[in-house]
């Protein structure tokens, strides 16, 4: 999966749908899955040499549990790896 290809702009986003994204973000239940999704995140971003992005690590994390919402991404707890 392209994660560029996966566009959503956080001003557009309704109250409602922010206060979702915070509480998932504050839960220690979703810790795991995010730091999954954070490491291979990450890792794409260095390896397309994208440093700018990098600037902004709340936003990063917002991001990261906007996909896990939306089940843009799968995360499977055997491997740990992403679908």
């Amino acid at each position: 999966m392209l994660f560029q290809d996966i566009k959503f702009d956080f001003e557009d986003l309704s109250e409602e749908e922010l206060e979702e994204i915070l509480d998932y973000s504050d839960s220690d239940k979703t810790f795991n899955d995010r730091y999954t999704l954070a490491c291979q995140v990450l890792a794409n971003m260095i390896k397309n040499s994208n440093p700018d992005e990098l600037c902004n690590i709340e936003v990063v994390d917002l991001a990261i549990c906007k996909l896990l919402i939306d089940g843009n991404v799968k995360i499977s707890n055997e491997s740990h790896s992403i679908h």
